[in-house]
């Protein structure tokens, strides 16, 4: 859906009225956030929404609206003038968006629904403008069939944000192993295409002081290797990336805002890319790899993969300067099962950066939930081992606090993990969860 300045003519029209006024008493039981319509014209259609009284409110409303355009075949859309514009058009526009790329018929631009908000502010229009770019670019990587996205091709996917003036570098398999990232080459050990590190840059303006890290983890499909999924467990796991899109996604929206982003502070995204399979050459239970950062880690379950190339990934931007790292991953099955899909978990060694990120995900209208860093889970990775840490105990119970206790030991500065298992995709639809988060994060610095 696309925001336009203005329309020529709209065949979709909706209008607000108080919850307390007349018209609103003649639409019996109409609801906060709902979209009725009202009048069939021979010209176009008229719809109606109580006035949203919070941004919450009005997203509810552009998600309706986004539906019931769909149900009538509008193309043109027009929106009176509310308190929450940029939050409805935002949406809106979200909540319409298909991949079509991989049917015999391909969804054009000349179908694109067009979508004019009285009230919209340029400044507010190109903020949402870049944030719907940015969920655009992570939705097309996750909803990307594996057969269509490995890690050399998410590496080349990644390189396009080049013609957005981002810097992008991309480490191959001897590149990786030579930096010492030997977790993430085990992962990847597998598979025919190798791992691949991928660093995209935002320089900041003016003198460098500070270097925020996304840390996305890229595993473009997780077949378990050796600790093989079953085959309902494997179906799906071409989203295992979704960390990976969210980073790039993110960077794609600041690429758009890049005069808002504070001044002096540098923007990096690492993606961790790997695919993990099983084959000659794969990591089996009871390997054991030294990490970038020179711990020692057991491989005791090679489904617990995401944890290794994050570790190898956040040492290293630590060891490169980083002066604070969020990381993005669909890591565990225990995260859904404690918050379910509409929240991401988060961990985090400094209250400040939790603190900043939650007032973030309110005005994305994200949802985080901050889960305990209880340091004596952390004992179950590091008995029973000749290595520094296993990657796993072989215990469903706290999965999702004993990961992140994992990855809280290749970090060095500030440092908040993001699991967004069950996030990234709902009912098999790419969601774009996060880029919103992030790019509120880096812009509210």
């Amino acid at each position: 859906m696309q925001i336009v300045k203005s329309l020529e003519r709209a065949d979709l029209k909706l209008s607000f009225v108080n919850a307390d006024a007349t018209q609103a008493r003649t639409l019996r039981d109409l609801q906060p956030g709902q979209v009725r319509l009202t009048a069939r014209l021979d010209g176009h259609d008229e719809a109606v929404a109580l006035a949203p009284q919070d941004a919450a409110e009005a997203r509810e409303i552009g998600v309706a609206l986004a539906n019931l355009a769909g149900t009538v075949g509008a193309k043109n859309l027009h929106v009176a003038a509310n308190g929450y514009a940029a939050a409805l058009a935002g949406a809106a526009s979200a909540a319409h968006w298909k991949d079509t790329r991989f049917r015999g018929v391909a969804f054009t631009a000349a179908e694109t629904p067009q979508l004019h908000l009285e009230g919209l502010g340029d400044a507010e229009q190109a903020r949402v403008q870049a944030v719907l770019a940015g969920m655009t670019f992570t939705r097309e990587l996750v909803s990307a069939p594996a057969n269509h996205l490995s890690p050399a091709t998410l590496a080349r996917e990644a390189r396009t944000l080049e013609r957005c003036g981002l810097d992008v570098d991309v480490l191959d398999t001897e590149e990786v192993k030579a930096r010492g990232m030997n977790l993430l080459a085990a992962v990847a050990a597998g598979s025919k295409d190798g791992p691949r590190l991928i660093r995209v840059t935002l320089p900041a303006r003016g003198e460098c002081q500070k270097v925020v890290a996304l840390v996305g983890k890229g595993i473009t499909f997780d077949t378990g290797g050796y600790s093989l999924k079953t085959a309902q467990g494997m179906y799906g796991m071409k989203n295992d990336m979704g960390g990976a899109a969210t980073v790039l996604g993110t960077m794609r929206a600041l690429a758009d805002l890049r005069e808002l982003v504070p001044e002096g502070v540098e923007i990096r995204a690492y993606v961790a890319a790997a695919e993990n399979m099983v084959g000659p050459d794969a990591m089996r239970p009871g390997d054991i790899y030294r990490a970038a950062n020179g711990k020692t880690v057991e491989v005791t379950n090679t489904d617990a993969e995401g944890r290794l190339v994050l570790a190898d990934a956040l040492a290293v931007a630590c060891d490169e300067g980083a002066t604070e790292l969020v990381d993005v991953a669909t890591l565990t099955g225990a995260k859904i099962t404690a918050l379910g899909s509409d929240m991401a978990a988060v961990f985090s060694n400094d209250r400040d950066l939790v603190t900043r990120l939650q007032r973030a995900a309110d005005a994305a209208g994200e949802s985080i939930w901050e889960l305990p860093l209880h340091q004596p889970y952390l004992r179950a990775y590091q008995k029973n081992t000749i290595a520094d840490l296993k990657n796993s105990d072989g215990n469903p119970a706290g999965g999702s606090i004993k990961a992140a206790l994992f990855l809280s030991q290749f970090v060095t500065r500030p440092w908040a993990h993001l699991d967004i298992a069950g996030n990234a995709a709902k009912e098999d639809v790419a969601t774009g969860w996060g880029v919103g988060t992030l790019t509120e994060y880096v812009l509210n610095r």
